[in-house]
């Protein structure tokens, strides 16, 4: 098949590891593989430097009602006679849905489109929107909430919205020695015999940072090893607020702001335990890496968190936007080790139901009906 993706975001988040990680499969099993991506983007970057077979095009959507993108991806689809077209962003919906009519009105190929829903928000919930995207074959949700979302803005048939879970590569990840932990602490700058929080998202409110800085606020003396160490890169003016924040609290010296980590498998070996505070979530590849990783999960009992974890089982469930409660729950773990290594034991179980070849599997039989069916 000749497949091209159409993902338009310039940051490189778990929707661009989606795209960079499925496309990279397709390839390995034969399949002719287009990127659409703007040209500086991160993922362009990362394309620029792996080794599988692909083929990389220029192209930013700037908003949904980008008609010279959409020109310019008629004639992507023409040239390379694309069979498969799939987009990744809300705003590439509609112009990935223009080209398919566009080619259906010309009575030139028409490729089957398909669209991957990565966030959790509503669709908007204009009539003549969703009707535009009508001409989609499916649409992939990561997860059964973001699925009844969709659901619910679309009000499509049930069956043409379809839940594929996120994956991770578990062979990126290891249970590191004792001394392999110090290593990665002390290559961090994090305490070496500290109780180490992890938080591995984007600085942003909606993540829940502040949360856990109150937190560490409420364990400070009864906790007092407790040390949290926050990753990610984000606004400067947020970044100020968190770190004002931990100053007034009185805790800057059990938080380390690392910045933006690349190795996260390098930074999970440092943990302890990972914290997800976030207020809501589609999903997260950062429940699936700490499982892989061997590292017991607190997260928030929102959302695609929610669906992944069971609470007591394979991780802590706590309510969002609760300093006081997230504080009962890292004391708890920090002070129950067998309790830290019976939901490791449960995440390293349950990770091996999110795997690459599952996923591509399902969206290349996704594929291969909606042509069978086309033709």
């Amino acid at each position: 098949m000749n497949i091209l993706h159409l993902s338009s975001g310039q940051a490189f988040g778990g929707g661009e590891r989606h795209v960079l990680e499925l496309i990279a499969a397709l390839a390995a099993r034969g399949h002719a593989v287009h990127i659409a991506a703007p040209a500086h983007s991160a993922l362009a970057k990362r394309l620029g430097l792996v080794s599988f077979s692909h083929h990389i095009h220029a192209l930013a959507v700037r908003h949904a009602l980008d008609v010279g993108a959409a020109w310019r991806l008629v004639k992507l689809v023409r040239h390379h006679q694309i069979d498969i077209l799939h987009a990744h962003y809300a705003r590439d919906y509609p112009v990935a849905a223009g080209v398919v009519r566009w080619q259906r009105w010309t009575a030139e190929r028409r490729p089957a489109l398909f669209l991957t829903r990565h966030h959790y928000a509503p669709l908007t919930g204009n009539w003549f929107y969703h009707r535009w995207l009508g001409v989609a074959e499916r649409l992939i949700a990561v997860s059964d909430y973001v699925r009844e979302r969709a659901q619910n803005s679309l009000g499509w048939d049930t069956g043409r919205i379809v839940t594929i879970p996120n994956w991770v590569d578990t062979t990126r990840f290891h249970q590191p020695s004792a001394r392999a932990r110090q290593d990665c602490r002390r290559q961090l700058g994090l305490p070496v015999e500290g109780f180490i929080v992890g938080c591995l998202n984007r600085l942003e409110p909606s993540k829940g940072q502040a949360t856990l800085l109150g937190a560490v606020a409420f364990t400070r003396r009864q906790t007092p090893h407790l040390h949290l160490a926050l990753a990610g890169s984000g606004q400067a003016a947020y970044l100020d607020r968190l770190r004002q924040q931990a100053s007034q609290a009185g805790v800057e010296r059990q938080v380390t702001f690392l910045g933006f980590i690349e190795d996260a498998p390098g930074f999970l070996a440092a943990c302890d335990v990972m914290a997800i505070p976030s207020h809501d979530e589609a999903f997260s590849l950062g429940v699936l890496e700490a499982w892989a990783a061997g590292v017991p999960v607190v997260v928030s009992d929102v959302g695609g968190l929610a669906e992944l974890v069971t609470h007591e089982n394979n991780g802590l469930r706590v309510a969002p936007r609760d300093p006081l409660a997230w504080a009962a729950a890292l004391q708890r773990m920090a002070a129950d080790e067998q309790l830290r290594r019976r939901l490791a034991a449960a995440g390293r179980q349950s990770v091996g139901s999110y795997t690459l070849d599952h996923a591509v599997t399902a969206v290349e039989t996704l594929y291969q009906t909606a042509l069978i069916q086309k033709n």
